[in-house]
């Protein structure tokens, strides 16, 4: 299938719209049930995608388009949608603020006893992982981005009052939610002969080489990642160690805030670093230093700052686990699949994580230098494309395998520190699919190379397949997701609740694609050659033309005016559209070669 994302997130939208909408006003009718986390992804459908794509706002109602209205027509008309979605996010944080203000973010229900007939105790319900606060920072700024727009276009003083209300709450959620990052990034210091140092040393090693060569390679290029780390404010037990080279390290975020403070719950996370959570921060904190985030202005100066503190912990652990996964020379570790963490748990889910970090730090250095080295992509392509073999969607699925079960039930996270309140708890966590779309999504749009591009986006088609054949198809929630059993012909009673957490994904994926369909066109150097070609004979013949013909006194000859302005755009577009700009020259060629043909033919009398 060819993916269509506008039409992709309409229909998402109207879903969404038409089965949280009950007479007693919006519900979460979602399988999960309501929770900070869920009733978030659930706005976020709608908010995120308004925020992040041209000509789907709707903050504005006079410039609303008919597609846009449409979708969101049950929430009311033209004027009184915005409002009424406004008084949604409003509810969204009264209900998710505790007493005093102060916002919380109870991950409730998405965490789950690792033993079964367990229940988790009251404690443990309240607790606030790094999933609760990155999906509230994504959740805010879109909100804000929303709030901000539609309360310079009302003028009623009560409305205006409660957008003011509004965005005064979102803010402060916002600034939480980037301390409770802050709060949850770790670094874990361990021997290179403990258990996570053999492991770490055995994921890295892809030629024979004495250990003790390897670990000092490793020290050397992880030197400067060592050295931004110990420029943070660190715990006293671990600062000493981590100056001492002849340890290993791990950094990134645990699966909730490792230390507590004023604003923090007293429980807290292990400080060891999850490779979930951390591609989880990365996804939110991208947003904090989005162009779009920062072209309206929704950050206030403490966020500025709390949004620089994060980037530098987004950059080391980007340097980190990309060194990590690129380790040693031509074939990277990560090419060696399945990826084994430092806890000995290997899978291709693993491997996923860790591409998709890489991912992060290619996708931040292009927009640096604009450009992202071939030779960093090829091996990255090349792990993408076999995930989605492995994943059971371009190859046939293993009967013995558990390929089925990267989907469903999906991989079960143990949080450790959890059981320090309660029975030990974990995360049930069932994005492979769209979250390797998206990374598929996202190298195609880096790589220069037009032949690696298609490969990529052949692969992204078959993805998109198997998530399209995973939506419900009937009741309030068709056009949702998620039915992960029919993507392989199993005969899974179609749920009626949709899941939020995999259609926020899915919305996600059509934002990417959306993303990539506004950029300019991926250069082509054979293509821009050619088009070069193209135009300089196409000059010259022009220039020939011109001489050879006297000059008439009067108007110009229209069809030379016609050619001296396609030569004029072809110049001025070679750059950014070498195929428009070819297939310009190439229709002045065909005119001038008109040209000699009908005066060779009238030379010759013919």
């Amino acid at each position: 299938m060819i993916i269509q994302p506008r039409r992709g997130l309409l229909e998402i939208w109207g879903a969404t719209v038409r089965c949280s909408l009950r007479e007693g006003g919006w519900v979460n009718p979602g399988c999960d049930g309501s929770g900070s986390i869920s009733d978030a992804e659930q706005l976020i459908c709608l908010l995120y995608p308004a925020f992040k794509v041209k000509g789907l706002g709707f903050s504005e109602p006079d410039a609303t388009e008919r597609d846009v209205h449409e979708a969101l027509a049950p929430l009311g008309g033209w004027e009184t949608a915005p409002t009424a979605l406004a008084e949604i996010i409003g509810r969204y944080l009264d209900t998710y603020s505790a007493q005093d203000g102060r916002p919380v973010f109870p991950a409730g229900g998405c965490l789950r006893p690792l033993e079964r007939g367990a229940e988790p105790s009251p404690e443990q319900a309240r607790l606030e992982t790094v999933e609760a606060f990155s999906m509230a920072v994504t959740f805010s700024l879109s909100a804000l981005a929303f709030v901000k727009s539609f309360a310079a276009h009302v003028r009623g003083a009560r409305l205006t009052a409660s957008l003011r209300e509004t965005e005064a709450a979102l803010d402060r959620r916002l600034t939480h939610a980037m301390r409770g990052l802050l709060a949850s990034f770790c670094v874990d210091v361990f021997p290179a002969d403990s258990a996570k140092g053999e492991t770490l040393v055995r994921t890295l090693t892809q030629k024979r080489q004495p250990p003790g060569v390897l670990l000092d390679q490793l020290a050397g290029e992880l030197g400067p990642v060592r050295a931004g780390l110990r420029g943070l404010p660190l715990p006293a037990s671990v600062a000493p160690r981590l100056a001492d080279e002849a340890l290993l390290f791990q950094c990134g975020w645990s699966w909730g805030p490792v230390r507590a403070d004023d604003d923090q719950p007293p429980n807290v996370a292990d400080p060891v670093p999850s490779l979930y959570f951390t591609v989880t921060a990365m996804d939110g904190i991208v947003d904090l230093f989005s162009r779009q985030t920062l072209l309206r202005g929704l950050l206030s100066p403490e966020q500025h700052g709390l949004a620089h503190e994060l980037q530098r912990r987004w950059e080391l652990a980007q340097g980190y686990w990309t060194s990590l996964a690129r380790f040693g020379g031509a074939r990277w570790p990560l090419q060696d699949m399945p990826w084994r963490t430092a806890e000995s748990e290997e899978s291709e889910y693993a491997t996923l994580q860790v591409a998709s970090v890489v991912v992060h730090n290619l996708m931040r250095r292009h927009d640096l230098d604009d450009v992202a080295p071939v030779d960093d992509l090829t091996p990255l392509a090349d792990v993408l494309v076999e995930l989605a073999a492995r994943g059971g969607i371009t190859r046939r699925p293993s009967a013995r395998g558990r390929t089925a079960e990267l989907h469903v039930p999906g991989e079960l996270l143990a949080l450790p520190g959890s059981e320090r309140g309660g029975p030990a708890l974990g995360r049930l966590v069932s994005d492979y699919a769209p979250m390797l779309l998206k990374r598929v999504l996202q190298v195609a749009g880096l790589t220069p190379d037009l032949r690696q591009r298609d490969r990529l986006l052949s692969v992204a088609d078959e993805l998109a397949d198997h998530l399209w054949g995973r939506r419900l198809n009937r009741g309030p929630a068709a056009d949702l997701w998620d039915v992960p059993g029919a993507a392989y012909g199993r005969p899974d009673p179609q749920p009626a609740k949709p899941s939020w957490y995999l259609t926020e994904r899915v919305m996600e994926v059509l934002v990417v694609a959306a993303t990539m369909v506004g950029r300019t066109p991926a250069r082509s150097p054979l293509l821009s050659e050619t088009a070069g070609e193209l135009l300089r004979e196409a000059e010259h013949l022009f220039a020939q033309e011109l001489m050879s013909r006297p000059v008439e006194p009067g108007s110009p000859d229209p069809l030379f005016v016609r050619v001296d302005a396609a030569l004029n755009r072809a110049r001025d577009v070679i750059d950014s559209r070498p195929g428009v700009a070819a297939a310009l020259a190439a229709e002045v060629l065909r005119e001038l070669d008109g040209l000699a043909l009908a005066r060779n033919r009238a030379s010759r009398g013919g």
